[in-house]
């Protein structure tokens, strides 16, 4: 993941990898807003801040942001734009968020991410993981695209998990890696997941609009 991830932030196209920078407070200001919330104060966790296109914004919300990200590359950057003094920026592995103590976080963001993960066992891991660090009380805030229900999404999942690796290794640009196409979880596997992770749903948003095959988009506020 990392791999991919640096090479994103070396791409002259970063932007069609991470989004576009201008547009992030709108689309943070959205994605509160469609789970009814308006989180502020306290320790908030950003999960995937790439470019940090979303973390000045997180910055006037909470006291403190500590922004993660797989990409050494991409946190490089985001040092050089967010002007902020309460961000940390932090690297992880990916699997797991090393550096953070347990119930650390009165806030998790996590956006435009978990669409990139590329295997079920990290996914869980990360739900595992924002559990783990989100203190009592706290909510996470969390969009991926979730498969949908049927003999044939399951079986395109099957296929597309022994090509994508294959046609990953022959491809020079980031989103023909696996780590930039990622998985999709069930709605029974992402329950459980969540379950397992100890948190509970608040309020959910979905809408069928995916850019994901055999997907729809899903928007969940969860708390301890």
């Amino acid at each position: 993941m990392r791999t991919t991830w640096d090479a994103a932030a070396a791409s002259e196209q970063v932007e069609l990898y991470v989004g576009d920078p201008a547009r992030g407070r709108e689309e943070l200001e959205g994605f509160f807003g469609r789970l009814g919330a308006d989180p502020r104060g306290g320790v908030c966790v950003e999960l995937g801040c790439g470019l940090g296109r979303m973390t000045e914004a997180l910055a006037e919300r909470f006291d403190r942001v500590l922004a993660l990200d797989v990409s050494p590359a991409m946190l490089d950057a985001a040092r050089k734009t967010v002007v902020a003094e309460n961000v940390d920026f932090m690297p992880v592995s990916g699997l797991r968020l090393e550096p953070l103590d347990d119930g650390i976080a009165d806030a998790v963001v996590c956006y435009l991410v978990l669409q990139h993960v590329p295997r079920k066992r990290i996914a869980l891991s990360l739900l595992r993981e924002i559990g783990r660090v989100l203190a009592p009380g706290g909510e996470a805030f969390l969009q991926l695209p979730v498969l949908v229900a049927g003999a044939k999404p399951r079986a395109w999942r099957v296929l597309r998990g022994a090509i994508l690796p294959l046609t990953g290794r022959l491809s020079r640009r980031p989103t023909g890696k696996v780590a930039y196409r990622g998985f999709r979880l069930t709605q029974p596997e992402l329950a459980r997941g969540l379950e397992e992770a100890g948190l509970r749903v608040i309020s959910r948003d979905e809408s069928p609009n995916s850019p994901y095959r055999f997907s729809r988009e899903v928007f969940l506020r969860v708390g301890r």
